[in-house]
């Protein structure tokens, strides 16, 4: 019996010792990966990290954040890698992420996913963050804010969205928009 568990033994060193000399390489962290996801291409990082996502405990979301965060900052992030992390973010994101989201909505190529992340966000900062990015859109990004502005109820807006109603060079899709965000915050 002594002589099987030596040969287990040697057999389990043989392994960790071919594991060690593999040319395979190392396996990418998947929360880096996702920052390179492409349309159509392998998810199988982005199916890890949503599933450690959902999963985490309400006491494991500041780091889920902070990791997402970390990602969403890498250089070289593709559109389907941002649009990943911040679905991700939608789902623990808090004041904390404002700041990094805010820069993104003020680009028309990345304010549709950073308002996704933002939506859900309670408090006053993300409201403003909102708000400020109204100046920096046109064109359908900016009737998208301003529709998520409506959908979170911020009655600040106010002024400025009769102000974009009322403003004739605004695109009329603009326009229309904010007439609908006036009504929806209507006392």
């Amino acid at each position: 019996m002594s002589e099987r568990k030596k040969t287990a033994t040697d057999a389990e060193k043989a392994a960790r010792s071919a594991d060690r000399k593999s040319t395979a390489g190392s396996t990418p962290d998947p929360w880096e990966a996702c920052t390179r996801l492409e349309y159509g291409g392998d998810r199988s990082f982005a199916w890890s990290v949503r599933e450690q996502v959902l999963d985490s405990l309400p006491a494991d979301r500041e780091r889920i954040e902070g990791r997402l965060l970390d990602a969403l900052r890498l250089a070289g992030i593709t559109d389907a890698g941002r649009a990943f992390v911040c679905q991700m973010l939608a789902l623990v994101a808090g004041p904390r992420s404002v700041p990094v989201l805010a820069a993104l909505l003020k680009d028309p190529k990345s304010a549709e996913d950073a308002r996704y992340a933002l939506q859900p966000v309670t408090g006053p900062e993300a409201d403003a963050a909102l708000r400020d990015a109204l100046g920096s859109l046109s064109g359908p990004a900016k009737a998208g804010l301003i529709g998520t502005i409506a959908f979170r109820g911020d009655t600040t807006a106010r002024a400025v969205l009769a102000g974009i109603r009322a403003n004739p060079s605004e695109a009329p899709v603009v326009r229309d928009a904010a007439a609908r965000a006036l009504d929806h915050l209507k006392a």
